[in-house]
């Protein structure tokens, strides 16, 4: 084993394009991927320029802002990353200081997306036809470990405005079957990327190479807490108008709000969602819960 620094007072001191950071390179040029550690000082600056191949910026530690060709600026902190590609003008800033680790080269991206486009769309009798082909697909791999597969999610309500990405529960009856399951969908090209922070709930990167709809796949205990929150939001919303045009207005308004960023959509619909849980529940004699609240 051998043991090597790269922190802030052996790293290399960078002020093209008006920049003020320091560098210290983890890997050489001649390798797949160059990964360097960025240390940003308070008021610290990589100055706009074009990125020479795929760049992406992980923040360790600190805060500060990046932009991309788009000229919008969204918050950089430790746990979140951005990407750009060959060619796109980019620019990084902090108050405070940040560091960041720096890869550049060819790499695929498995990190979880903040920002995308995120479209509303009026319902589609097909979103039913998707999920059916979906099924289809996964079922053969589980059906000896599963109970069933549900369609949950607003493209299972009939009539409401919603994101065309299907979304699936596996339903077992009980815990000692998830990791069988899991271990089953693995040769299908899903791989577990753990509860994404919701207890109960398994989640999965669906196969790259796929020919399906877009969808989201999860694994769930029958009767979990997880489990019950698709359901009972579902089944509420499947038969409450009033609740279905709240929801829907909630969302397209929502969209226009917040700019691409997927993370403050969900945080926009949150309060609805709880209200309209706790409802349910109620309505169905289960005890009250505590929800989320950003």
């Amino acid at each position: 084993m051998r043991i090597f620094r790269f922190d802030e007072e052996v790293s290399i001191p960078i002020d093209a394009f008006g920049s003020r950071f320091r560098i210290g390179p983890l890997t050489g040029w001649d390798s797949r991927v160059r990964v360097q550690i960025m240390h940003l000082p308070p008021d610290g600056l990589i100055g706009r320029h074009e990125a020479g191949t795929p760049q992406l910026v992980a923040c360790v530690a600190g805060s500060g802002t990046v932009a991309g060709a788009d000229g919008r600026w969204r918050d950089l902190r430790p746990g979140y990353a951005a990407v750009w590609e060959p060619g796109e003008d980019h620019e990084t800033r902090s108050e405070a200081g940040m560091t960041l680790v720096c890869i550049e080269g060819e790499f695929d991206v498995w990190a979880t997306a903040v920002t995308k486009d995120i479209v509303v769309a009026d319902h589609d009798p097909a979103w039913a036809g998707w999920f059916g082909r979906i099924r289809d697909r996964i079922w053969p791999a589980v059906e000896h470990l599963a109970a069933r597969i549900d369609h949950i999610g607003s493209t299972a309500v009939p009539g409401l405005a919603a994101k065309p990405v299907i979304d699936l529960d596996i339903v077992v009856t009980d815990e000692a079957a998830v990791r069988p399951v899991i271990e089953a969908l693995r040769p299908l090209g899903y791989l577990w990327r753990g509860d994404l922070g919701i207890e109960g709930r398994q989640a999965f990167f669906r196969p790259d190479d796929d020919d399906l709809p877009d969808h989201h796949l999860y694994l769930v205990v029958d009767g979990s807490r997880a489990h019950q929150d698709h359901v009972l939001l579902r089944d509420l919303l499947r038969e409450d108008a009033d609740a279905r045009q709240r929801y829907a207005a909630l969302k397209r308004r929502s969209v226009a709000e917040v700019d691409g960023d997927i993370e403050r959509y969900v945080a926009a619909k949150a309060a609805l969602v709880a209200e309209l849980l706790a409802r349910a529940r109620a309505e169905r004699g289960l005890p009250p819960v505590t929800y989320w609240a950003p």
